[in-house]
């Protein structure tokens, strides 16, 4: 057994910051934002302005986890509706507001997800749908569902309740 390789598992507390981590680091190393501490979990740019946010649930020691950055004023108007995370003083903002000009998802990827490696210490690759057999199958399917539901409404419907 070759101990050099073992990896002693990581906490959740650890996992939850390197996420929030990354985050912080794209924004101010790639794009000049500035993000402040906060006792909430998530990215703020101040105390009523969150960038980012974070989910993970842990299941028989298994985890699925995921985080929103807000990168365009699209969804802003979604989010708002909605009071995440129990915060209701808080605001979803983006990087677009930001940084005062206009950016995409696509050009925000790249380093993030450099990043993301870079600060769990993995090896990132992107993933080959037709290598992946089932689950490569799946994420077509779900992809061509999505495409087959066209675009989705760019502002909240009116509440008529």
């Amino acid at each position: 057994m070759d101990l050099g390789r073992y990896q002693r598992p990581m906490g959740i507390r650890d996992y939850i910051c390197r996420m929030q981590k990354t985050m912080s680091t794209v924004l101010k190393g790639e794009y000049g934002i500035e993000s402040v501490p906060s006792d909430n979990t998530g990215v703020f740019l101040n105390d009523t302005k969150k960038i980012g946010s974070i989910g993970v649930q842990i299941r028989h020691r298994l985890t699925t986890h995921g985080f929103a950055f807000n990168v365009t004023r699209e969804p802003l108007a979604w989010f708002n509706q909605v009071v995440a995370c129990g915060l209701a003083d808080v605001e979803a903002e983006c990087m677009e507001n930001a940084m005062a000009e206009s950016i995409t998802v696509d050009e925000v990827i790249p380093p993030l997800v450099e990043t993301f490696g870079r600060i769990y210490g993995k090896d990132m690759e992107e993933m080959d749908p037709d290598r992946e057999g089932e689950i490569g199958e799946l994420i077509r399917e779900l992809e061509e569902e999505a495409v087959a539901m066209g675009e989705w409404a760019k502002e909240p419907l009116a509440n008529t309740t």
